[in-house]
């Protein structure tokens, strides 16, 4: 395979970024009315009657799909990755970014199965079965955040330390990479709040640390795309010759 072709598969690795912001963003949070998501003080009963039953049909659908377009964060991923590679000495930023990555990537699908499944029964089990199914998804969700914020640290740290021209993303860009990791870092302490800024649904850990995800990710995109496009990125290194590379 030519030069050419391996160019449009970075560009497309690169837009799967912005992809992901659009349609994972709509399918999981949007269309299955999680703006904001249902209240967590509801008691079982009270979150299939105004909730799962209530959006039966958007909710299933939505989360479906969320479950499968969450992949699109992976070749994002795997593209930032090869940018940052082949400028360290010893790749051990980017690796740590891929690790983030791929595992950023299973946290993205693995909670809207949960809820797919608690709208698919809503009516059906016990409402405590699906009260239980829900915190757990949205947990998983929240909680895991460590493995997107040593991603965004990686960045950071890489794009603060990187003298090689031109950028991959502008400085202001990795600070908010950092910035947004770090937003995520209250929601350790979610089983302890119901309501507030710092519930499921609350102002700080829904609407303003998810939507710091979203535009670094958009934003980081764009400067990816506009990266591939001016250099020329040849194959990458492996392990073992870049760290035979630093040792000599």
């Amino acid at each position: 395979m030519d030069d050419k072709f391996y160019r449009k598969l970075q560009l497309w690795a690169a837009w799967c970024g912005i992809l992901y912001c659009v349609i994972y963003g709509g399918t999981v949070i949007i269309y299955p009315h999680n703006v904001p998501p249902p209240d967590p003080t509801f008691t079982a009963q009270e979150l299939v009657d105004n909730f799962y039953l209530k959006y039966q049909s958007q909710i299933l659908l939505g989360q479906s799909l969320s479950v499968a377009t969450g992949i699109l964060f992976l070749p994002w991923a795997v593209q930032m990755t090869l940018l940052m590679w082949k400028r360290e000495p010893i790749p051990l930023l980017a690796l740590i970014q891929l690790g983030g990555g791929i595992l950023t990537t299973w946290v993205s699908m693995q909670p809207p199965v949960m809820w797919a499944w608690c709208a698919e029964n809503a009516g059906i089990v016990s409402p405590e079965l699906i009260k239980m199914n829900h915190f757990q998804g949205w947990y998983f969700f929240n909680m895991t955040y460590w493995a997107t914020t040593i991603e965004y640290i990686a960045i950071f740290i890489f794009v603060m330390k990187d003298k090689q021209k031109p950028a991959i993303m502008p400085k202001w860009c990795a600070w908010l990479a950092l910035l947004t990791g770090l937003a995520f870092i209250p929601e350790t302490m979610l089983p302890y709040h119901k309501t507030g800024i710092f519930a499921i649904n609350g102002y700080w850990n829904f609407h303003t640390a998810f939507l710091m995800f979203f535009i670094f990710t958009g934003a980081s995109s764009i400067y990816m795309i506009k990266n591939i496009k001016k250099v020329k990125i040849a194959a990458a290194p492996g392990i073992g010759q870049a760290i035979g590379r630093s040792q000599f």
